[in-house]
């Protein structure tokens, strides 16, 4: 056995966004579990095949089938239809930790997001400029939107 002393540095990761979508909040809150859940999907419109289990503890995982997968974490925090809190190593493999936080509120019709997506660790250097991790916010708020226009069309409700 041998122990080696090196000098890398712990990284911080920080994506921070508002978002406004015209729906009513627990039109929201539905189509965001569902879009952390088995319909998220990579920008390139991969299925990442996750799991949310939406309770105190409750696991998120991608799941390979035949007993393999990726855990991604845990929910920390959740308060339907206003708060989801989530830990772990989401897509990292590596010895980096994240803290991702999704804040709904209703306001005149409108349901905003106040959302943060926060890691530290030696996080891969490829992840470090943020445009991985933002293409695949973006790629996310933006199917979560789709949905929500998606379920407004299909069972008509006050915007």
């Amino acid at each position: 056995m041998s122990a080696k002393v090196s000098e890398q540095a712990v990284e911080i990761l920080e994506v921070t966004r508002e978002i406004e979508i015209a729906a009513m909040i627990e039109i929201v809150w539905e189509t965001l579990l569902e879009n952390m859940g088995p319909l998220n999907e990579s920008p390139d419109k991969e299925l990442h095949n996750l799991t949310l289990e939406a309770w105190p503890g409750g696991r998120w995982y991608r799941d390979f089938g035949n007993n393999t997968g990726y855990w991604w974490g845990a929910v920390q925090s959740i308060k339907p239809p206003v708060l989801l809190e989530l830990h772990g190593p989401m897509f990292m493999s590596s010895p980096a930790v994240n803290h991702v936080i999704f804040r709904l509120k209703e306001e005149n019709g409108l349901t905003r997001i106040e959302f943060s997506h926060r890691a530290m660790g030696l996080i891969p250097h490829w992840l470090m400029d943020g445009v991985d991790v933002n293409k695949g916010w973006s790629n996310f708020f933006t199917n979560v939107d789709a949905g929500v226009e998606q379920r407004l069309k299909v069972a008509p409700r006050n915007r």
